[in-house]
């Protein structure tokens, strides 16, 4: 019973957050059914700016069923001229003693040009099955432009 009042909280969360992104923020999450998180994840990013720098970021949600020290991840990224990159990642996420859930963001990359116009696919893979995971997912935020 527990477990289920823990989903639902964490969906209505995610409502809110999607519901209340900035103008150049995108944030989207994916809700693990189990807190089981062993598969693949893909989240698409339409770009319509060329020029813009953006901060691109792993953002995941856990519970105290969390036990792991870090997790060990590729990131697939597919441009929209079909330009594929995979690259390790590992999230260092603390342990919680709490009851409630707690959010990690970690920055994956800094001052992104993403310099085709189109849709972006970033798919996340875990190494191995993690347990304690209730979202996972990745935000593309424009950086504030500079004052001239």
């Amino acid at each position: 019973m527990l477990r289920r009042l823990v989903y639902v909280a964490l969906v209505v969360v995610a409502f809110v957050v999607a519901s209340c992104q900035e103008e150049g923020r995108k944030v989207e999450m994916h809700d693990m059914e189990t807190s089981v998180w062993e598969s693949a994840e893909e989240f698409v990013y339409d770009n319509s700016d060329s020029l813009a720098k953006r901060d691109i970021s792993v953002v995941v949600r856990y519970g105290n069923g969390y036990v792991a020290d870090s997790v060990a991840l590729s990131i697939l990224t597919i441009s929209p001229d079909s330009m594929v990159v995979e690259e390790p990642f590992t999230l260092h996420i603390p342990r919680i003693r709490a009851v409630r859930p707690e959010e990690q963001t970690f920055l994956y990359r800094s001052n992104v040009v993403l310099s085709r116009k189109g849709e972006y696919r970033f798919r996340l893979t875990p190494d191995t099955l993690v347990e304690g995971i209730a979202s996972v997912g990745i935000i593309v935020e424009e950086q504030a432009k500079e004052q001239e």
